[in-house]
């Protein structure tokens, strides 16, 4: 699952290009001042795999990754105005991210798929 806030200082357009330009595949829902989607396809997630990968940052996905672990699903943080014009940009905490992150949950029992999923 996708989400975000759209706060009241923000043009609900500009959030879901944000997370639009994040998930080029997604059906958006903007539901109040939250816009989210659901799905259950790791491709989804391939530009952020891609820009994570050319930018040698995996080690520290995988450590948010493992990090934010529960029984059987894990999370990561990206910041939102990054995602706007296209950048993937990580966060580890949601004050890092002045408007709010971009909330990705993850759900699978195997952590160990995610992460070679991201790998590969």
């Amino acid at each position: 699952m996708v989400q975000t806030y759209v706060n009241p200082t923000e043009d609900p357009n500009k959030v879901t290009t944000a997370v639009r330009n994040m998930f080029p595949k997604s059906n958006l829902i903007l539901k109040n001042t939250e816009v989210y989607f659901s799905t259950e396809e790791f491709e989804n997630l391939k530009k952020i795999k891609d820009q994570i990968r050319s930018r040698s940052t995996l080690s520290v996905l995988k450590k948010i990754l493992l990090n934010n672990l529960t029984v059987d699903k894990t999370w990561f943080l990206l910041n939102k105005q990054a995602a706007f014009v296209g950048v993937v940009a990580m966060v580890e905490d949601e004050d890092e991210s002045p408007l709010g992150p971009i909330k990705i949950t993850i759900k699978n029992l195997n952590i160990d798929e995610i992460l070679r999923w991201f790998e590969n």
